[in-house]
C-alpha cells in the first residue's frame, strides 16, 4: 500500500529545540491521518509479506464513507479472528457488516450526497493491494472448507466475503472479486444472492470477464436452469475464446446432459482454441475419461499421456489421477500405483487421490495400506465426508463395528445430505444383524432428499430389506419410489422384477424387464459416440446400444447371485470418481519414471 510521507517542520516561539517532525499520511490519494514520529506506536513495524516493505502502521485514523460522514477504523497487528496476523485482515470498520441480504451491490457505486472531496479524481490502486485482498480471502475460504464445525465454516466464510467486499471498493474492475463473492454466496447456500453478485461483476467489467460468466453459468447448471447455463457459457466463450475453463465447464455440463458427442466437441475446440504453453490439462483428462467410458483404453491412455507432457498438465493430481484409474482396471497394479504416487507428489493434500489409491489397494486385498490412506487423507481434509464414510466401511468391512459406527455418524453430523454415508451405515448395520436400526436409517437418509437420483439407491436398498423381511407391498412401494427417482436405474428395475417373479407374477416380471430395456436404451442414444474416431463402418455409431440391448435381453432372468449383489452397494463403489492427493508410499517417490 503505498504512502506518501511529507515532513512538516514546525516552530515554537523562540525556541531553540529541536524540530518537531510530524508526518501526514496520504491513504490512496487523501489525508487520513498525522501522527508524530515520536509517538510509542512507531516501536511497532509491519512487514508486508507480499510487497517485501517495511512500514509503519496507522493506529488509528479517520477517513470518509460514500455518504460523507467520518467513521473510525482501527489498525491491529495481533492476530485476527481468522488467526491471521495481517493487517488486512484485522482492520474492519463498524460499518463493514453484512447486510441482511448478505449481498448489497449498491454499495459499490458513488452517492450523489458525498461531500465535494469525494468526488475528487483519485489515484489508481495498486494492483499489489488488489493481490494480497484477494489471496487472502480465497486462503481463508479454503481454510473453512476443512473444518468439521458448521459454526465455523459459516463464520470463516463471512470472514472471507467481508475481504471480498473491501477488494471490490478498491478496484470494481477486477472480476477476481466477484468470483470469489460468488463461490462463497453459494456456499452458505444464497444463490439469489450469488446471482446478483454477478451480475453486478458482468456490469462492472462491461461483460468482457469470462471468469464471471463461466461462474455464473456454473450456478445456473447445479439449478437445473439448461438453457440459462448454455447462454452463460457461450457468452464466456464469447468474452475470451482462450478461457479454458469455460470450455470445460460447458462440455462437463453436456455431458451431464446425455449429450456426449456435443461435450466431446467442445473439449476438443477448446484444446485447438487454448495456446499450447496455457494448455489446460482437465480438457484432457476429461477427453480421456471419455474415451475410457467407451472402452477405447489406448485413445484414453494417449489422451493423459499428452496432458502430462504440458506444463499444467505435469502438475495436476486430477490427471495423474485419471490415468491411475485406467491402468488399474486395466490389471497393471505397478503402474497404477506408480501414478497415484505422481499425483500425490505434485499436490499432497488432494482429497481424491487419497481415497482412489485407497479403494484400489482395498480391492487388491491390502486391508492395512487402504485404512492407512483413508487415515491419512482424513487428517489432511477432515471436512470430507466421503473419506469419512470410505473409512468407516473399510472398518465395518473388517468388523471393527464400534469405530465404523463413530466414523459414520461423524459423517452424516459433517454432511447431512450426503446420502452415500446414510446408506453406506444402513447396510453395515443390516449385515450386522440390527434390521430395525438399518431400516431407520433408511428412512432418515430418504427423506434428505427424496427427489434426488442418490435417493433411488436408499430406495432399492430398502426395498430389498423388505422384501427378505416378508414386507411385499411395502417393498413394492418402495422399487416404484426408487424408479420415480431415477428412471434409469437398472438395479432397481431388474431387483424389483426378480420379486414379482418369486411371487409368480411372470406377466409383470416381463413387462418391468421390457421397460428397463426401453429406458436403457434411450440412454445409449445419448450417449452414442459420433466422433470421427468411431465412425468407421457402418454400425459404428450405435454399437453402444446394440451392445446395451444385447447385455440386457441376454440376462433378463437375473441370478439369486445378482441379486444379492444389487441388494447392496460394492464395496467403496462411489470411491471410482474421486481423486485424492498422497504422500509417496509403497516404493515410488519421482513422477519421472511414468
Amino acid at each position: 500500500m503505498a504512502r506518501t510521507c511529507q515532513a512538516f517542520y514546525l516552530k515554537s516561539g523562540g525556541s531553540r529545540r529541536p524540530p518537531r517532525k510530524r508526518w501526514s499520511i496520504c491513504h490512496h490519494g487523501r489525508a487520513t491521518a498525522s501522527v508524530g514520529i515520536f509517538s510509542p506506536v512507531y516501536t511497532q513495524l509491519e512487514f508486508s509479506r507480499v510487497a517485501g516493505q517495511i512500514r509503519p502502521p496507522l493506529p488509528r485514523y479517520e477517513r470518509r464513507s460514500t455518504t460523507g460522514h467520518r467513521r473510525h477504523q482501527t489498525t491491529n497487528l495481533t492476530a485476527s479472528s481468522t488467526g491471521q496476523g495481517d493487517t488486512f485482515l484485522s482492520v474492519y470498520s463498524s460499518e463493514d457488516h453484512l447486510s441482511s441480504d448478505l449481498y448489497d451491490g449498491s454499495r459499490q457505486g458513488t452517492d450523489k450526497s458525498a461531500s465535494p472531496t469525494a468526488l475528487e479524481p483519485k489515484r489508481a490502486p495498486l494492483k499489489i493491494n488488489q493481490d494480497i485482498l484477494i489471496h487472502q480471502a480465497a486462503k481463508i475460504r479454503n481454510k473453512g472448507l476443512k473444518l468439521r464445525n458448521k459454526d465455523e465454516r459459516v463464520r470463516y466464510r463471512f470472514d472471507a466475503l467481508r475481504i471480498y467486499q473491501r477488494a471490490r471498493a478498491l478496484d470494481p474492475r477486477d472480476g477476481r472479486a466477484y468470483v470469489g463473492m460468488g463461490q462463497v454466496l453459494r456456499q452458505l447456500g444464497e444463490y439469489d444472492a450469488a446471482r446478483r453478485c454477478y451480475q453486478d461483476g458482468c456490469d462492472a467489467t462491461g461483460g468482457e470477464n469470462a471468469y464471471i460468466w463461466q461462474a455464473w453459468g456454473t450456478l445456473e447448471a447445479e439449478e437445473g436452469n439448461v438453457s440459462r447455463a448454455r447462454q452463460l457459457y457461450d457468452a464466456a466463450t464469447a468474452a475470451d475464446k482462450t478461457h479454458a475453463a469455460a470450455w470445460h465447464a460447458w462440455g462437463m455440463f453436456e455431458k451431464s446432459q446425455g449429450n456426449y458427442q456435443r461435450a466431446r466437441d467442445l473439449f476438443v475446440k477448446g484444446m485447438r482454441m487454448v495456446p499450447h504453453p496455457r494448455a489446460n490439462p482437465h480438457l484432457y483428462q476429461s477427453l480421456g475419461v471419455m474415451a475410457m467410458e467407451r472402452g477405447r483404453i489406448q485413445e484414453a491412455r494417449e489422451h493423459f499421456k499428452e496432458g502430462t507432457k504440458t506444463e499444467a498438465g505435469a502438475r495436476s493430481a486430477a490427471l495423474w489421477q485419471a490415468w491411475a484409474i485406467l491402468e488399474s482396471r486395466e490389471g497393471n497394479s505397478d503402474q497404477a500405483r506408480k501414478l497415484f504416487q505422481c499425483g500425490l507428489v505434485v499436490d499432497p493434500n488432494n482429497r481424491y487421490v487419497w481415497l482412489s489409491w485407497a479403494v484400489f489397494e482395498a480391492r487388491q486385498g491390502f486391508a492395512d495400506r487402504a485404512r492407512s490412506l483413508l487415515t491419512r487423507g482424513c487428517k489432511l481434509n477432515p471436512g470430507d465426508p466421503p473419506l469419512l464414510q470410505a473409512l468407516a466401511r473399510l472398518e465395518a468391512a473388517e468388523g471393527n463395528m464400534t469405530t465404523a459406527r463413530i466414523l459414520f455418524e461423524q459423517g452424516t453430523k459433517l454432511d447431512p445430505l450426503h446420502q452415500a454415508n446414510w446408506q453406506a451405515w444402513a447396510l453395515a448395520e443390516w449385515k450386522h444383524g440390527d434390521i430395525d436400526y438399518a431400516r431407520e436409517l433408511l428412512q432418515r437418509g430418504v427423506w434428505v432428499s427424496p427427489r434426488s437420483k442418490n435417493a433411488s439407491k436408499l430406495f432399492q436398498a430398502w426395498g430389498v430389506l423388505e422384501e427378505r423381511d416378508g414386507n411385499v407391498a411395502l417393498a413394492r412401494q418402495l422399487y416404484k419410489c426408487g424408479i420415480r427417482a431415477d428412471p434409469t436405474s437398472e438395479i432397481t428395475w431388474l431387483t424389483w422384477a426378480l420379486m414379482e417373479e418369486k411371487q409368480g407374477n411372470d406377466v409383470r416380471a416381463g413387462e418391468l424387464r421390457n421397460l428397463c430395456v426401453q429406458q436403457r436404451a434411450e440412454e445409449a442414444v445419448g450417449q452414442s459416440d459420433l466422433s470421427p474416431a468411431a465412425m468407421f463402418g457402418i454400425d459404428s455409431a450405435l454399437r453402444p446400444v446394440l451392445r446395451s440391448l444385447a447385455t440386457l435381453l441376454g440376462n433378463q432372468l437375473p441370478t439369486q447371485e445378482s441379486a444379492n449383489r444389487y441388494s447392496g452397494c460394492k464395496e467403496l463403489e462411489l470411491s471410482d470418481k474421486e481423486i485424492q492427493q498422497a504422500e509417496p508410499l509403497f516404493g515410488v517417490s519421482s513422477p519421472k519414471d511414468s
